[in-house]
């Protein structure tokens, strides 16, 4: 059975979508298969970043409207061996109760080693349909106090359903924590109330490349980051570098 983990933003902007995908590369390398599940309805990108977008016809939607098999809404990534993404709808609707899409992770879940879900951005009516079927949470969040309040909204709303949760802090600036302009990695565990589970530095075209379809392939910064996130996820020691302790 995979491993499920849903990863949540307090707000828009935060890169969630492409640290999913990043860390989705990483464990795949490490030949894990491993399903990425877009729950943002309307604003869906993840099959943009994956790579596979013009070849999506359909999504979970249609599934559960019995216009495909289970098998027909899931697509391999053209760019990464054992990644596989399953996309959102464009529209929200009445019949995408919390339980059924829990139950369709459910029922697939013995295909893949991991299934990393993708939740909207903010405290919307998709945030708990995308948290219900996790065994764990992880929030992304930039180094800066609004992103990281509202952070802990979203984080609350994972801890009422009794969902572990760690954090993750995305395009993380050295230089103005080290001048006190933005919080110290200490400060925003503390704003979460959360465990640190790693840190991303900021890269000046992950998102560029993201928008794209360019798959994080090259060796930066950002992919050694997301590699080290992946192997904690797999449960194995992967310290900090030491310039964020």
């Amino acid at each position: 059975m995979a491993k499920i983990i849903t990863f949540i933003s307090g707000k828009g902007g935060s890169g969630k979508s492409t640290v999913i995908v990043g860390i989705a590369n990483e464990l795949a390398k490490k030949g894990k298969r491993v399903l990425v599940v877009d729950t943002d309805t309307g604003l869906n990108c993840l099959d943009i970043i994956t790579g596979v977008g013009e070849g999506v016809v359909y999504n979970w939607g249609d599934i559960f409207s019995d216009t495909c098999e289970v098998s027909d809404a899931i697509y391999p990534s053209l760019q990464i061996e054992n990644l596989f993404i399953l996309p959102a709808p464009k529209d929200y609707s009445k019949i995408f109760k919390e339980s059924i899409l829990k139950d369709l992770i459910r029922l697939i879940s013995g295909n893949f080693d991991f299934i990393l879900i993708d939740a909207p951005a903010g405290l919307g009516k998709n945030l708990t349909l995308a948290i219900e079927p996790a065994d764990e949470v992880i929030l992304v969040s930039t180094d800066d106090n609004i992103s990281l309040k509202t952070g802990r909204r979203a984080a609350e709303i994972a801890e009422n359903l009794d969902k572990e949760a760690s954090l993750i802090i995305n395009a993380f600036r050295t230089y103005p924590v080290k001048n006190g302009i933005l919080p110290t990695v200490d400060e925003a565990m503390d704003t979460v109330e959360l465990g640190l589970l790693g840190i991303v530095p900021f890269e000046a075209n992950l998102s560029f490349n993201a928008s794209q379809g360019i798959p994080f392939t090259e060796n930066t910064r950002a992919t050694e980051a997301f590699a080290r996130i992946a192997n904690r996820i797999c449960g194995e020691k992967s310290p900090l570098p030491e310039e964020w302790r």
